[in-house]
């Protein structure tokens, strides 16, 4: 099928993406490993778009927070959660995690809402 003026096209329906690479903060806690990286808010977001945190892998159970607010928590596995309304003009995320190995790719998204 061929995309006309009424069939969106795939990039539409691709998120933006953007990675947050190095350089993460790792430290050592009583329950495992905290891995914290600060990052400033991406452009202004239009009315119907979102700013979606994801990890493609974290290796235990773990809580997440951005700029100390809980922003999600759960087990071994990818993870994903709308962080629009937590963010502010510089940023910081961090996970808590029951295990000292790495975090799978950690990125921004910019959805729609």
């Amino acid at each position: 099928v061929e995309p006309s003026s009424s069939t969106p096209h795939s990039s539409l329906l691709t998120p933006h993406r953007i990675r947050l690479g190095p350089p993460w903060h790792t430290s050592t806690t009583d329950a495992g490993t905290r891995h914290a990286r600060k990052f400033g808010a991406p452009r202004t977001l239009d009315a119907n778009e979102r700013l979606w945190l994801v990890c493609e892998h974290v290796p235990a159970a773990f809580r997440v927070t951005v700029n100390g607010a809980d922003a999600g928590a759960g087990e071994a596995g990818p993870f994903a959660a709308d962080v629009t309304s937590l963010l502010k003009p510089r940023n910081e995320v961090a996970f808590a995690v029951a295990s000292a190995d790495a975090l799978g790719a950690v990125a921004l998204e910019v959805r729609p809402a």
